[in-house]
């Protein structure tokens, strides 16, 4: 029998209440970990469905962009499980993001997603690196965006905010390296969840049409890379872009 990739580590995921976080969480629970459920929002059917999975479960409500709740997150992990292996920086603000030209950009909004997006992706890879750096070990994956690659018009706000993850994980990578800590950054095509249902129909097709592999893009679709970049498969691997989008983005 084999032992599961992720045994017994403690792997911590943002914005794990729902959709992408959501699948992310379950997939690592099947493959043995216990799992820190993090959100602003309440998390209990993800916590069911880790628990249902065979891993343990955390929730922890956090607002990614406060530095002081992302340490309580990191120190109520470590004070459950003993030690922090894995992070997916998966929370980001794009639900109320609108289709908008660069021009009209709400400067207020343009703030809001880079507190989000890039500040808090800094403040947990902050949070997290005392107990991995102890440990002499650690694996964080930041979730982009296949729009940080290709560009988009419209969402220059949210495109600006994902590239630079694309950087921050290069710098990050070369910084952490010694402590043994990788780090890696999966650029998602369009995923079709409850927080992007409502763009615009014509610009989902786009990406479905760009597809080598041309249908929707599942949550689930996303885990196999995740897990992979988490575990000892990927134990030399870091500082890297993987594009999940069915064939969009080839290079």
């Amino acid at each position: 029998m084999h032992t599961p990739l992720l045994d017994q580590r403690t792997i911590i995921i943002t914005g794990a209440a729902t959709g992408i976080g959501q699948a992310f969480a379950v997939q690592c629970a099947s493959q043995g970990a216990n799992v820190v459920v993090a959100d602003m929002n309440a998390a209990d059917e993800t916590v069911a469905a880790v628990e249902a999975a065979g891993g343990k479960a955390l929730a922890v409500k956090v607002d990614v962009a406060d530095q002081g709740s992302v340490d309580a997150m990191a120190a109520a992990a470590v004070a459950r499980f003993g030690r922090i292996d894995g992070l997916i920086n998966n929370a980001a603000y794009f639900r109320e993001v609108k289709l908008t030209p660069f021009e009209e950009i709400d400067p207020v909004i343009w703030d809001r997603i880079f507190q989000v997006n890039v500040k808090g992706v800094w403040n947990c890879c902050k949070a997290v690196m005392p107990a991995m750096r102890a440990q002499n070990s650690g694996a964080i994956v930041n979730i982009a965006s296949v729009v940080a690659v290709a560009g988009q018009p419209g969402y220059l706000h949210y495109v600006a905010s994902k590239g630079a993850v694309l950087s921050m994980t290069k710098g990050l990578a070369k910084e952490c390296g010694a402590s043994n800590v990788r780090v890696n950054v999966i650029a998602p095509g369009f995923v079709l969840t409850d927080a992007t249902k409502n763009r615009p129909v014509e610009w989902q097709q786009s990406f479905l049409k760009a597809r080598a592999i041309a249908r929707e893009q599942r949550p689930d679709d996303l885990v196999g890379t995740a897990v992979y970049l988490l575990s000892d498969l990927s134990a030399f691997v870091s500082g890297q872009t993987i594009v999940v989008d069915g064939g969009h983005i080839m290079y």
